[in-house]
């Protein structure tokens, strides 16, 4: 048979098909396709329901993402960091995850604004009730009142500082890590014991560590009987370290011979160890004119992994023209190089000044150019690799602090420029919480691969 009766012969079938799916009505015993069914094209195949669960998965973490991100672009008490990296902190993050294996310290540097154990008291308490660790950290050798520790010296020690007037110099650069120290050159007993408020649990520690340096012939410390001696030839700073039992809420310790004290340390064998340095009249630039071996030496010894530092607020009255503000920029830019160049694994934090009020026209309100200071710090913190909170943004910005002032109970002082212990508290909760939504934000990631 010839191809073409063959091709003739088939199309004539298809023909007559076609032309019954359109005479034979619906529901008939015969069961013809549409012509619409025929030749409407298929479907594409759909997703798997595995596909579906990963695209639904990716949807959510999408939208739990972008929660922290809204946070992390928009709120007012936010972290700036350097390009935006929200990775910053995760070197922090991990080892305070592991600071029950391996103790980790924080310091707090500041001026007036944190007297007392203000705002660090309220961030320390928070990190230990998560991370573990006890005790108030630094206690220097002089006469102490916190609301969380008493201390003393039976003798009165000459104190030398590495700020406000030149009377309080020392000659030379070594003024210890936290650049206050206590000249020993007699004996004397310093005592410490925890205030216990209802408020808060009672600080206990477990260890007491003494810092010595530039030691005289030799010097000798002793607590719970054990003795240690310091020869004149040793480090620059010298840790001498005793072990307490589990808890203790008070100790004491005696020292003789010549040398520099340059604080006592009431900490936790594991845990967070956090250190309140309180600078009265600081403006921070100080920290280039200090010994930088004993400071790698301390950063290094303690392991310390975050260090805050917390300055402005004392210069805000005298920077009036944006040359001088300029100016304490820079100054400040080579403090936080210079702490980062000796203390390598640490990330560091600035916190620019509070709101602060003056007259002006008779009238209270902010000062002038406290604006203009606060994003000179913000930007000279992230140009150098350091993170920056903003206290005046998180206080409600311009004429803030007179709300501050007047709230019942009051949140700062009469002088509108100090926080109160109320206000103190409220700044440092609302810096832990914030440091806490990043820490989230680290667990979230590393739970979804992010």
């Amino acid at each position: 048979m010839k191809k073409s009766y063959i091709v003739l012969f088939l199309f004539s079938v298809i023909a007559v098909l076609g032309v019954m799916c359109l005479i034979v009505p619906e529901g008939s015993a015969l069961r013809f396709p549409r012509l619409c069914e025929i030749f409407v094209p298929a479907q594409e195949k759909g997703p798997s329901p595995e596909e579906l669960i990963e695209q639904r998965r990716e949807a959510a973490l999408a939208a739990e993402q972008d929660q922290f991100q809204v946070f992390f672009r928009e709120d007012p008490a936010r972290f700036y960091l350097p390009d935006g990296d929200e990775r910053f902190f995760d070197d922090v993050f991990a080892a305070l995850e592991q600071a029950e294996q391996t103790p980790m310290r924080i310091v707090h540097y500041g001026d007036s604004q944190i007297e007392e154990d203000r705002i660090t008291g309220a961030i320390r308490e928070r990190l230990q009730e998560r991370f573990g660790g006890n005790g108030p950290g630094l206690m220097p050798g002089r006469k102490l009142s916190t609301p969380h520790m008493s201390g003393s010296s039976s003798a009165k020690l000459r104190r030398f500082f590495n700020y406000g007037g030149a009377s309080n110099r020392a000659s030379g650069r070594l003024y210890g890590p936290f650049a206050d120290f206590v000249r020993l050159d007699t004996v004397t007993t310093f005592s410490f014991r925890s205030v216990t408020r209802k408020d808060q649990r009672p600080s206990s520690f477990e260890r007491v560590t003494l810092l010595v340096g530039n030691v005289k012939n030799k010097m000798s410390a002793s607590s719970q009987g054990d003795q240690r001696r310091v020869e004149a030839d040793s480090a620059p700073l010298s840790f001498l370290r005793y072990e307490l039992p589990d808890s203790s809420t008070r100790v004491s310790l005696t020292a003789s011979g010549y040398a520099d004290l340059y604080g006592i340390l009431l900490d936790s064998k594991t845990g967070v160890r956090m250190d309140n340095v309180p600078m009265r009249g600081c403006s921070g630039t100080i920290f280039t004119s200090m010994d930088a071996a004993q400071l790698r030496q301390f950063y290094q010894e303690e392991n310390v992994r975050l260090i805050i530092l917390q300055y402005g607020g004392n210069s805000v009255p005298y920077l009036k023209t944006d040359k001088v503000i300029s100016n304490y920029k820079e100054n400040i830019r080579k403090q936080i190089r210079f702490v980062q160049e000796l203390a390598p694994k640490a990330k560091i934090i600035f916190i620019g000044p509070s709101d602060m009020a003056t007259t002006v026209n008779g009238k209270r309100q902010t000062y002038p150019k406290l604006a203009n200071v606060v994003d000179s710090l913000r930007a000279a913190a992230t140009e150098c690799g350091a993170a920056y909170w903003d206290i005046y943004g998180v206080m409600g910005g311009e004429n803030a602090m007179v709300q501050w002032v007047t709230a019942r109970p009051p949140l700062a002082g009469p002088d509108y420029v100090h926080f109160t212990l109320a206000g103190a508290k409220k700044v440092g909760d609302m810096f832990s919480d914030a440091f806490f939504l990043y820490y989230e934000y680290y667990r979230w990631r590393k739970k979804n691969g992010r």
